[in-house]
């Protein structure tokens, strides 16, 4: 007999991991691989087109691990990173990282202030926000300027399975495009760089259709969906989604989230002037606090600096390091960036686990302003869930027993891939979204 399979995907920094999970929530099969940017220096793109069959490809190979038949799909991602389309439904420009540094904000500063663009659409005004990427490209790519519409990541693999063009609000919440309060498309952005956004609004877990076209087999007829902002769909597997709740998402880059209420526009400024995002949520009427850190790129760039390359010698290198007292010898983190990151006090006596126990401890203190600012404006945080693979480095995990007491650990395979599993689940009616402050099925099951 035939089982039924939910796929989820997430197009992640590093990697594309795809997980084939049964209805009941038991993982069947993992696979992964690269994700194919193209770089020159800290210049980081990617042909729309090259992604899309990259990620087929992981998918199948999921499928055909685990057997059965695939009944949903769900996609989750990397946010600001998207895809231009022309007239024609065409990719008409290159997708640039969301770390990538060419975004250019310029036009969006000479018509707006700082704190206007802050207050509607909940990010900072730099190179991050879709927006000013798609300015960049704009001024450089010349077939940018046929663009029509504007696809997040996730949205655009699921139009390129078969899917309707949708705009997952999560995601556009970080697009710049969007004001985050109503939802609708922001109007000086509109002025600037044209409606972009697509007419529909989806939410995660949406049926957006089915898998159609040119495509294999395997997939074929499965049910479609976005599964929303990366961070956030592990948030909402993890049971995390709900006020009182703080997620620490400690992957290639380390995102700090609270769900709640919808907060004042001034809070809105408050909070995005200290780098904090602030967006929609997966859940209806409800937003999302996110600080976003560069911990786990940062913890990459140590270990690879000291020779620690594989999962095992990482792991070794954080016992030694956790069986260290710091004290004046040991090195310090002064600055970190998408590009570099800035170390002092390097003298004769330092080790490789001395500078892994100042790095990490240091990373981890690093986040500690933005986690109270947020527990100021939202409610000091009742319970912690931690996920991703860094959490598994002892140094990390006594840096966060330190940092957050008690902590919960979701200790399943990708947790964004299993969470956009979860939402296909949703979409295919096999589940059902978790209310607020209920756990969802598969963590009660």
């Amino acid at each position: 007999m035939s089982v039924d399979v939910l796929l989820g995907v997430d197009v992640g920094t590093s990697a594309i991991k795809a997980v084939a999970v049964s209805p009941s929530g038991l993982t069947l099969s993992v696979h992964s691989a690269p994700t194919p940017w193209r770089r020159e220096g800290p210049h980081f793109d990617i042909d729309p087109h090259t992604l899309a069959s990259a990620v087929t490809e992981v998918l199948v190979r999921a499928a055909k691990a685990a057997g059965g038949t695939v009944v949903g799909i769900g996609v989750t991602g990397i946010a600001e990173t998207g895809v231009l389309l022309d007239s024609q439904g065409r990719a008409c420009a290159p997708a640039l990282a969301w770390f990538d540094p060419r975004g250019d904000a310029s036009r969006v500063k000479a018509a707006v202030s700082d704190v206007e663009f802050r207050r509607a659409t909940g990010m900072r005004l730099n190179s991050k926000p879709s927006i000013a990427k798609i300015q960049w490209l704009y001024d450089n790519i010349s077939s940018a300027r046929d663009a029509v519409v504007h696809l997040g990541v996730g949205d655009w693999i699921v139009h390129c399975l078969g899917g309707d063009q949708a705009t997952e609000v999560s995601v556009a919440s970080r697009t710049g495009l969007m004001d985050v309060t109503s939802t609708e498309s922001w109007g000086p952005g509109v002025e600037l760089m044209g409606d972009l956004l697509p007419a529909r609004r989806a939410w995660a877990g949406d049926d957006l259709g089915r898998a159609v076209g040119d495509i294999p087999d395997i997939l074929r007829g499965a049910v479609l969906t976005n599964g929303g902002h990366d961070h956030q769909t592990a948030c909402l597997v993890a049971g995390a989604a709900h006020p009182g709740v703080l997620f620490d998402s400690l992957g290639t880059a380390e995102a700090l989230i609270r769900v709640v209420h919808p907060v004042s526009k001034d809070a809105i400024e408050r909070l995005t002037g200290s780098d904090i995002s602030v967006g929609q949520t997966m859940l209806r009427e409800h937003q999302v606090l996110l600080a976003g850190r560069l911990t786990g790129l940062s913890l990459e760039r140590i270990a690879s600096l000291v020779g620690a390359q594989s999962r095992e010698q990482r792991q070794d290198l954080g016992t030694q390091a956790a069986a260290l007292t710091r004290d004046s010898t040991f090195p310090r983190l002064t600055d970190v960036g998408n590009d570099h990151i800035s170390v002092v006090d390097i003298t004769d006596g330092v080790s490789p686990a001395s500078l892994w126990h100042a790095a990490v401890d240091d990373l981890v203190e690093f986040t500690n302003a933005p986690l109270e600012l947020m527990d100021e404006v939202a409610g000091s945080h009742e319970s912690s869930v931690v996920v991703g693979g860094w959490i598994r480095n002892p140094m990390m995990a006594a840096a966060k027993t330190r940092q957050l007491g008690d902590y919960r650990v979701l200790d399943v395979d990708e947790p964004g891939a299993y969470g956009a599993a979860f939402t296909a689940g949703v979409a295919a009616g096999l589940l059902e979204l978790p209310a607020l402050g209920k756990e969802p099925q598969w963590l009660s099951a």
